[in-house]
């Protein structure tokens, strides 16, 4: 399947059938990132091979359970499965998640992968993000730009063209790194192989012998303030939560465009409605499950009923950060219009605005009203508008 426009039509027939599709997608395991606003190739299977020598022109999407590039993407490669090899070339940037990575190619721009056991045996031409149970960078990898590292065990024995961070319960050094390395865990080995150019920042339980010559800067111990376990859990939990919202929001404006987008302009242009609405429904729906569940006849409705309100109260965000996303972008860069490039930078702004200090839970309170809220308004709206009113 080829995309060659980002206009947003609906596939289901109408937009009350696009609305009542929401909660499937939840459901659906294909990972998408983001979603250029130019030519793509969007490919699902159980098995997929991009054979060594050919090239594919466009960006690539592709979710399956083999996945297996050896070839070329001249674009950006967004990958989720079971086991996925990237072998050949990607141009741009790579987003991969899955159980087993092995990146053993070349990545022309920033890699950002998640998994449960990820290698890295290739070339990244910029930065890479790595979040996984078990991180292994090869003597024979290459990160051009900084590498950040979270897991529950990381080795670094490749080559990091500037700063180095690993956030882990172990983590062993023996590679070059060129800048400076900061590294937070349980237990922290620094081989003698290991060439930290720059400083070396550490943070555990207790301090750890370095030996000569391995560290060219200054040596700076911090001892831990509470487990690391705990940073490790909260860091890799936050960003595949983030992977999981962003998922189903992407899927959502590919599949439910003209809905989800429609929800979205009811938050811009009615932002306190909606607010006020999201708090009636919030203390409402629970109340009218459990009226339901208290008889036998009405407790699998109940039930139903309690279920959705949970997925509604989880997506709500999607249709708040596309509403932000698209203010900020529009004003900003007036020429992308793409709503997945909206959502992308809406929900990373609320990302980092829940998390902050003192507030951030009252801003994730306000944003799930809003989103609870305008997805009711809008629904109200085009059943209205179905039935003639």
């Amino acid at each position: 399947m080829r995309l060659n426009s980002m206009t947003i039509h609906d596939r289901c027939g109408g937009e009350m059938k696009s609305l009542d599709n929401l909660v499937m997608l939840l459901f659906l395991s294909i990972t998408l990132i983001c979603m250029p606003a130019t030519a793509t190739e969007m490919v699902g299977a159980d098995r997929y091979n991009l054979g060594e020598g050919e090239v594919l022109e466009d960006d690539l999407i592709v979710a399956g359970g083999t996945i297996m590039i050896d070839g070329d993407v001249s674009g950006d490669l967004i990958a989720a499965g079971g086991s996925i090899e990237v072998a050949g070339r990607v141009d741009d940037d790579a987003w991969i998640a899955g159980g087993s990575l092995f990146i053993d190619g070349e990545v022309g721009d920033d890699l950002r992968a998640a998994g449960g056991d990820i290698r890295l045996r290739g070339s990244v031409a910029d930065n890479a993000m790595i979040a996984g149970g078990t991180i292994t960078t090869s003597s024979k990898s290459d990160v051009g730009g900084d590498l950040n590292a979270a897991g529950g065990s990381i080795e670094i024995a490749g080559h990091v063209g500037a700063d180095l961070s690993c956030d882990g319960g172990s983590v062993v050094v023996c590679g070059t790194v060129d800048g400076n390395a900061t590294i937070s865990a349980n237990d922290i080995r620094i081989l003698k192989s290991a060439r930290i150019q720059g400083d070396l920042e550490y943070t555990s339980d207790k301090e750890i012998e370095i030996p000569a010559g391995t560290v060219m800067g200054d040596v700076v111990y911090k001892r831990s303030e509470k487990k690391v376990e705990d940073t490790y859990s909260k860091t890799r939990s936050s960003i595949i939560s983030f992977l999981s919202i962003l998922l189903i929001g992407l899927l959502m404006v590919r599949f439910t465009g003209n809905t989800t987008i429609r929800v979205s302009d009811t938050i811009a242009t009615q932002i306190l409605k909606s607010l006020g609405s999201g708090v009636l429904l919030l203390i409402a729906i629970p109340l009218i499950a459990m009226i339901l569940m208290i008889t036998v006849i009405g407790l699998p409705l109940g039930l139903i009923v309690l279920f959705t309100y949970i997925v509604i109260l989880y997506i709500s965000k999607i249709f708040v950060g596309l509403a932000i996303g698209r203010s900020i972008v529009t004003y900003v860069k007036k020429e992308i219009s793409s709503p997945y490039w909206h959502l992308v930078v809406g929900l990373i702004i609320i990302v980092f605005a829940t998390r902050l200090p003192l507030v951030g839970f009252l801003i994730s309170l306000i944003v799930i009203l809003t989103g609870l809220g305008a997805l009711f308004m809008t629904w109200k709206s085009m059943s209205d508008e179905s039935k003639g009113i």
